[in-house]
């Protein structure tokens, strides 16, 4: 059983708001247990607007599908910051449970290079339990934004790798998560003409991209360097 609330609904009446909890994650009346937030009331003197009624669904079945837990607490995370979207896809690729959303306010959830997107995937991996979710990473995309994302890094790499090994002058990175440093680190594994290293302190760190010809400056660098970043950027995701 979840101890925490898994979905959020409002309607005219508490017996709408529950439809729209069964409807939305497609479960039936004995998976949930409610709980009436607010019974909502009527405008002042038929002036004002009545306010919802707004009740919460607690999962009480162990059938109930991760997926669908998953599902309602993401949308429930996102109506709370103001952001109206749903779930268009949902499946597991490479031992993680992919979700794709759909939603007019995309810009908003992406962020600036993602940055609101991998806040709202922390905080759902965070609120689901470990051993409920299979210890999966859940990965959270919306409009493909996360391969676009990766091709434009590796472009990004490609091209700067190509400047350093013209001018000799290593090329310090823009910072990033883990998940991005490792895009450029394996974009330039098998670059014969550069090496690259994650330097700084925090999750997001940036990577510089060196000549090989550089590479006796840097004593602390094991021979395979690449390879010792990627290892190291995998433990930090």
């Amino acid at each position: 059983m979840i101890k925490n609330y898994i979905f959020e609904a409002e309607g005219k009446t508490k017996s709408e708001a529950e439809e729209t909890i069964l409807k939305t994650l497609r479960l039936s009346e004995k998976d949930v247990k409610f709980e009436l937030v607010d019974s909502g009331r009527g405008g002042f003197l038929g002036l004002t607007q009545k306010k919802p009624a707004v009740v919460r669904a607690y999962v009480i079945s162990e059938q109930v599908p991760v997926e669908k837990i998953v599902h309602g607490v993401l949308i429930t995370l996102l109506k709370k910051m103001g952001i109206q979207a749903e779930v268009v896809g949902m499946g597991d690729l490479d031992g993680k449970l992919y979700i794709e959303l759909s939603s007019k306010d995309s810009g908003i959830i992406i962020g600036k290079h993602g940055a609101t997107l991998d806040a709202i995937q922390f905080l759902l991996n965070t609120m689901i339990d470990p051993k409920l979710k299979g210890n999966r990473k859940i990965v959270v995309d919306i409009e493909s934004y996360r391969d676009k994302r990766e091709m434009a890094l590796v472009r990004l790499g490609k091209s700067i790798a190509n400047t350093v090994a013209k001018t000799g002058r290593s090329r310090l990175l823009e910072p990033m998560n883990p998940y991005e440093r490792r895009i450029i680190h394996m974009a330039l594994q098998k670059d014969e003409r550069v090496f690259t290293r994650s330097e700084g302190n925090g999750t997001f760190k940036r990577v510089r991209i060196i000549s090989i010809k550089e590479k006796h400056k840097y004593k602390d660098l094991e021979d395979s360097v690449e390879t010792t970043q990627v290892e190291e950027d995998e433990n930090e995701d």
